[in-house]
């Protein structure tokens, strides 16, 4: 009798626990519903409210736009901020005197700090910077209001003659700038001269003239629909070299890395000669003349001639060249507009 109250109890024990444990899971799981079904209820009175309340305006929409208008005021102001820290500066204070001898200074130094480039100096000694008409044989001041403009450009220029001499081009042909001084058509004043030189070069040489041709064509076009808005500005310019293909990759990596925000529009490129000298020519250039050295030297460039080596039958892929007769020279053009960054003013 004992030994069967004893295990009445335990079973009522155990029965017990199990009900209370469910009891504490049951109400867990209740006070869980309980906040979601709460958190749903004030949303659906929110949802409701928007339903019910006035289309437009009210107090909340108001609310709601106002900060909208807060918020893209900040943005506006910081994309202005990074904007204006890229900004060509303008000067205020330099006078068409002092414009004048800046240029000058500038054009010696750069000219004078031109690096030799496959033994050859990079830039040549009459060379105006796209400035012609304050660097000829009879230049002419500017006008006050162009000073400013004039400087911006010439601070320009001077980065990109850098750029080019720190990339290593072979020789630096014409920078051409936009001319927008009064009475001035809005083209170069150097392109008519290098336009119609290319075109002689062209008909001559046969390859690009088509190309060559319509150079002055695309960048009177493109200075004609100048850059202008409220908040920015951009001038054009126009970059003339002659480079290997190694260079220009570098010239343009370097562009892209220029503290202005500098947006390069055009590249225009052919090559100034063949991809492989023909062996032919090159033996017939060094062989010895026959005049000087008599019947023997006469025999040894007949020799020469006869042993001169022909071009290999195998195709390209099974042929070793290296060497700059493979990689020529190119003529390239760099059409690029820098931006010049404004606050826009505030409407009264």
């Amino acid at each position: 009798m004992n030994r069967s109250k004893i295990v009445l109890a335990a079973v009522a024990v155990v029965f017990l626990s199990v009900v209370a444990a469910l009891g504490v899971f049951a109400h867990a799981q209740y006070a869980k519903s309980a906040k979601a079904r709460k958190a749903r209820d004030k949303e659906f009175r929110e949802l409701e409210a928007v339903f019910q309340d006035e289309i437009f305006p009210s107090a909340t929409n108001v609310l709601a736009l106002q900060e909208n208008v807060r918020r893209l005021e900040e943005t506006r102001g910081e994309m202005e901020s990074a904007l204006r820290a890229m900004n060509v500066p303008a000067p205020t204070n330099v006078s068409a005197s002092v414009f004048m001898r800046t240029l000058q200074d500038l054009a010696q130094k750069k000219i004078k700090s031109a690096p030799i480039v496959e033994g050859k100096k990079s830039m040549p000694p009459n060379f105006t910077f796209g400035f012609e008409r304050y660097l000829g044989a009879s230049p002419r001041m500017p006008r006050e209001n162009e000073v400013p403009r004039l400087v911006q450009q010439l601070i320009v220029v001077s980065a990109l003659v850098d750029e080019m001499f720190a990339a290593g081009v072979s020789q630096v042909t014409s920078i051409h700038r936009v001319r927008f001084e009064a009475g001035e058509n809005p083209v170069t004043e150097s392109e008519g001269e290098e336009s119609g030189g290319r075109g002689r070069r062209s008909r001559r040489g046969g390859r690009g003239a088509s190309s060559q041709e319509g150079d002055a064509d695309i960048f009177a076009g493109s200075v004609a629909t100048s850059i202008q808005t409220d908040l920015y500005s951009a001038q054009h310019f126009s970059i003339r070299f002659a480079a290997r293909q190694g260079v220009l990759v570098e010239l343009l990596n370097r562009l892209a890395r220029l503290k202005y925000f500098v947006v390069v529009t055009d590249v225009r490129m052919h090559k100034m000669g063949l991809d492989i000298r023909i062996p032919g020519a090159l033996e017939n250039k060094d062989a010895p003349r026959g005049g000087r050295r008599g019947q023997r030297g006469g025999e040894e460039s007949e020799e020469s001639v006869d042993a001169a080596p022909v071009m290999s039958d195998l195709p390209p892929s099974q042929r070793l060249m290296s060497g700059p007769d493979i990689d020529p020279p190119l003529d390239v053009t760099i059409e690029l507009d820098v931006y010049q960054f404004e606050k826009k003013a505030e409407a009264e």
